[in-house]
């Protein structure tokens, strides 16, 4: 089984997804988002750091697939969209868990086919790759969903080695 831990980064709302995927392509989703309460950055940062580092710990993932923060117009919101991803991928590095980043126009265009699909239509499109009729996540979760799935599709070698496992396991010894 593959399991990857999407994070769409932010200092109000960090979104959490975990994406755990089967050699026969089944999926399991679980999903969440981190809301630091009205505090310091520092604190903030230091919250998102922490949940991180506990989600890592309950599902070991195999990797952090983390959204990076697309160039604002105002410098000031990209530096601090910079700072909750790495709150992210410094809980990764103490986790020896592989951290793989990716813009928002690659995750659209990997999931829902266009690099300037709307959230709506990145949603819908992740939900029917899934084979689910609807996906109930809230949007920050839904995000951090499709960047853990555009890294999947970004890996085809971890399906591979996948499959190669699970061969040798049915061989007879």
């Amino acid at each position: 089984m593959t399991r990857i831990l999407g994070i769409d980064p932010g200092l109000k709302a960090t979104g959490w997804g975990l994406l755990e995927l089967t050699p026969d392509g089944a999926a399991n989703l679980r999903w969440g988002t981190i809301r630091p309460a009205d505090a310091t950055l520092a604190e903030r940062l230091h919250l998102i750091n922490a949940a991180v580092s506990d989600l890592l710990a309950r599902h070991r993932p195999d990797a952090l697939a983390v959204e990076r923060p697309f160039n604002h117009k105002n410098v000031k919101t990209a530096v601090m969209l910079g700072q909750a991803q790495a709150a992210a991928v410094i809980a990764a590095a103490a986790a020896h868990t592989p951290v793989h980043e990716y813009p928002p126009r690659q995750v659209k265009e990997a999931v829902a086919g266009l690099g300037s699909a709307d959230k709506a239509a990145v949603k819908q499109a992740l939900a029917a790759r899934l084979g689910l009729t609807q996906l109930d996540a809230p949007a920050d979760a839904a995000d951090a969903l499709a960047v853990a799935f555009c890294h999947h599709l970004m890996t085809p070698s971890i399906q591979a080695v996948e499959a190669v496992e699970v061969v040798e396991a049915l061989e007879p010894r």
